[in-house]
């Protein structure tokens, strides 16, 4: 018999053929690499065994679910027109030429506490022999199965609100008004998820493309017809003008996802990554944000922090977009009302009293020429949106440089796909996506909070423009102006940063120190020329 596997994806839509054993994943310790963010590096494996196809989860973070039922432990034998879902957003559907000559009598397998464990032989079912006990009929009673699924959509369902409820009090709690002031505070170790490491499904904290993977958690994609113009705002720089239309932004989008010939993708043929975008460039980034930290340099740990660094200077606000790159930033932007934030109290409404409310009232009142109402919903996501566009005054040249090289040679605008972000709203984000960066507690260092990181996403151009923009990239690391990594996961971006202080670390010794420091380097000590 043959088996096929109908897999849709994202952009993805491909049919494969199951002939021994093929797993799925987000990372190349698979067969079939899907882009994903949900999934884990080694997700699910299919494999034949006397004839018969058979499913098995490698104990993946977000599971595998036949017809809406988990595959836990055992494996489970697939039958035709069987219906899996995995990771975010990947269904399959299984295909067999015997599919339509199925009897509509034929029993189902036999349950699945009776299959063998992971990678045994399991065995071929026999026929229910005359004199073994039948099944109830539905006259005498409720089947079991049926019991057990009411039971865990209940349970499903159950912990599915609380999950619901905890990430809803990320922004604020329920209300400001007086009959809420009272709430207790919610603590900061409930509210930052915990990533599970899948050992099975390989995601490894020393590795490094994990690591470098947890960092690039995308935001939810920014729709232009959700975004507000932007007029009347003060000039601040003679080369940033802040007054841009969500017309634009949406003629920039429309230019930079606009086919062209060429391969594109994570891995498209004729990559060629200059050694400047290898892993090494872990080590130094974060050399430099626990510098920062260590000099005096205060994270911004909720929205309330980053517009008080916006009026003191500290950090500038970026334009949504000009004519060579545009920030496709925001999109996870909540309106609810702002909150506070620390590792020490937790989260808490900002309301008229609290410590922080008069710096959020200052740049609502005048946010370079704008006003904004803190009792508007619409103007608070408004709000979030421009306080996330903002960034280290040293490293608005230097995307600008980047920006308008690419641009006079591609006549297409590079897509940002992050800036600056508060601890909260990195926080908000590990709750979305398992694959984002690991805030633990104090001391997290997130690359995001210190001004001086961007992204550029980079699956949507062809091969020519991504070797175009590595390379100069590569030109700009030699110059001491940024550091720069590639990163090939369902995120796939180049991640930039910039030095804080125009001073790249000191230089290295890849010595035993740094190896027994960051362990995640060993793995790349002797493979950093391909």
């Amino acid at each position: 018999m043959n088996f096929k596997l109908q897999i849709k994806s994202n952009y993805d839509s491909r049919t494969v053929d199951v002939r021994d054993e093929i797993s799925i994943g987000r990372a190349d310790a698979a067969d079939i690499v899907l882009d994903d963010s949900g999934l884990s590096r080694v997700n699910t494996t299919f494999f034949i065994d006397e004839g018969e196809l058979w499913v098995a989860d490698e104990n993946s973070t977000n599971g595998t679910f036949v017809n809406g039922e988990r595959v836990s432990g055992k494996p489970r034998l697939l039958r035709d027109g069987d219906s899996l879902t995995i990771g975010s957003s990947t269904t399959i559907r299984v295909e067999t030429d015997e599919g339509s000559r199925q009897s509509p009598q034929t029993s189902g397998p036999e349950p699945i506490a009776a299959r063998p464990a992971v990678r045994q032989t399991p065995s071929v079912p026999s026929a229910t022999p005359s004199n073994a006990p039948q099944p109830a009929s539905g006259s005498e009673g409720i089947p079991m199965v049926v019991i057990a699924a009411a039971i865990m959509t209940v349970v499903i369902l159950l912990f599915g609100g609380i999950a619901f409820v905890v990430v809803s009090q990320m922004d604020s709690s329920p209300g400001t008004g007086a009959n809420n002031r009272n709430l207790p505070q919610m603590t900061a170790a409930a509210m930052i998820p915990i990533r599970v490491i899948d050992p099975l499904g390989g995601e490894d904290e020393d590795d490094l493309d994990d690591l470098i993977a947890s960092w690039e958690v995308a935001e939810e994609e920014l729709k232009a017809g959700d975004v507000a113009d932007i007029s009347g705002a003060a000039v601040e720089d003679k080369d940033f003008d802040l007054n841009v239309s969500a017309t634009f932004l949406a003629e920039r989008q429309r230019l930079a996802f606009e086919p062209r010939p060429g391969e594109g993708g994570i891995r498209p043929a004729g990559l060629n990554v200059p050694k400047e975008l290898f892993g090494d460039g872990v080590i130094k980034q974060k050399q430099k944000l626990a510098q920062m930290n260590s000099s005096g340099y205060r994270q911004p740990m909720d929205f309330a922090d980053l517009a008080e660094k916006r009026l003191s200077g500290d950090l500038l606000e970026m334009p949504m977009a000009t004519e060579s790159f545009y920030l496709d930033v925001g999109g996870s932007a909540q309106d609810k009302v702002f909150s506070s934030f620390s590792f020490q109290s937790g989260v808490a409404d900002i309301v008229p009293g609290h410590p922080k409310f008069d710096v959020l009232k200052r740049i609502a009142d005048n946010f370079a020429g704008q006003k904004y109402d803190l009792n508007n919903a619409g103007d608070r996501k408004q709000m979030r949106r421009r306080l996330l566009r903002m960034f280290q005054p040293r490293a608005k040249p230097i995307l600008k440089e980047l920006a308008d090289a690419y641009f006079l040679r591609f006549r297409r605008p590079l897509r940002v796909t992050s800036l600056t972000r508060s601890m909260d709203y990195q926080i908000l984000l590990n709750s979305n996506n398992a694959n984002s960066f690991k805030v633990r507690g104090e001391g997290s260092l997130p690359p995001h909070t210190s001004g001086c990181a961007f992204d550029l996403a980079r699956k949507h151009m062809p091969v020519d423009e991504q070797n175009f923009v590595m390379a100069k990239l590569a030109e700009m690391e030699r110059d001491g102006k940024l550091d720069a990594l590639i990163e090939y996961g369902a995120n796939a971006c180049f991640h930039v940063f910039i030095y804080h202080d125009g001073n790249p670390p000191r230089a290295l010794n890849l010595g035993q120190m740094e190896y027994e420091t960051f362990p995640f380097l060993a793995g790349i000590r002797l493979n950093t020329s391909h």
